[in-house]
């Protein structure tokens, strides 16, 4: 799991894929730039915005895939976002491979807030807890990347 901001993206340059990702994402300047189904590198990186209403850790799920790296990168709102080692938790809905997705609960190792200009990048092995609020509810726009593994 990577926890940054997208002004240290040269830190990421011998990670060429993540680094080609994070390329992209530093010139989105608005929500407005963002375009679905973005593909960022054919058959291995695509980008989609995501907007939705943050809410308590208590109606939360850890989600994890195999196939794909995800970055999560904010452009408006705050999220927290909680990481667990995916083989620390219990499943909860079995991982679909055509979804890449499969669902756990547990306990966290870590939990971080993201603030717009700041990115987290999940790999196979990082369970992410994601549209938690901070405070108070707020609608978060983001976008995430998704990076064949």
């Amino acid at each position: 799991m990577i926890f940054d901001s997208i002004q240290n993206k040269e830190n990421y340059k011998e990670d060429t894929k993540i680094y080609e990702a994070l390329c992209y994402l530093e010139n989105i300047k608005s929500w407005e730039e963002a375009l679905p189904d973005t593909v960022i590198q054919k058959d291995s990186i695509f980008a989609n915005p995501v907007s939705f209403m943050s809410k308590e850790e208590k109606d939360c799920m850890y989600e994890a895939h195999q196939k794909y790296i995800d970055v999560h990168y904010i452009v408006e709102g705050v999220e927290r976002i909680a990481t667990a080692d995916v083989k620390s938790l219990q499943m909860q809905i079995p991982y679909s491979e055509e979804k890449d997705i499969g669902f756990y609960q547990g306990k966290e190792s870590g939990c971080y807030l993201l603030r717009p200009g700041e990115f987290m990048v999940c790999f196979p092995s990082d369970a992410h807890k994601v549209a938690m609020m901070d405070r108070s509810p707020q609608t978060v726009k983001k976008i995430v990347v998704k990076i064949k593994a």
